[in-house]
């Protein structure tokens, strides 16, 4: 996995950013050429809805950072049930909206609540279901 430096703006300095290889598999539908990138700095400074370097959702930057395993620690962990896996697991908390399975990796979408200082809840909702367009 190579790593390099690049600038951000949210963050006003030089942030690391990793690049995943993209699996090679025969047979398969073909892939773009370049690896899947991976902001190894995703945190709290990233509060747009979109990530200001690659212009990606903000929150697959962080699903794809917890995803890749190259960060372990910095995330809030709370416990939580989990639609993927239908468990109470610990999630790690991507932004105040979606959390993380460590267990089954499913994205799930949640409203997060303080109850103290440090303690959270986390209440799993629903995905809104799709639209048809009017016709």
């Amino acid at each position: 996995m190579d790593t390099h430096l690049a600038y951000c703006s949210a963050c006003d300095q030089e942030v690391r950013i990793a690049v995943k290889p993209l699996p090679v598999h025969g047979g398969q539908a073909n892939l773009a050429d370049d690896g899947e990138i991976v902001c190894l700095e995703f945190g709290e400074k990233c509060t747009g809805q979109f990530c200001p370097m690659f212009g990606l959702p903000s929150v697959m930057m962080g699903v794809r950072l917890a995803r890749s395993e190259l960060r372990s620690e910095g995330w809030k962990v709370v416990k939580g049930l989990c639609d993927g896996c239908n468990q109470v697991t610990e999630m790690q908390l991507i932004d105040r909206t979606h959390a993380f399975c460590t267990v089954c990796h499913t994205t799930n979408a949640c409203t997060i609540v303080t109850a103290g200082e440090d303690d959270y809840i986390l209440i799993g909702r629903a995905a809104p279901a799709p639209t048809r367009p009017a016709s």
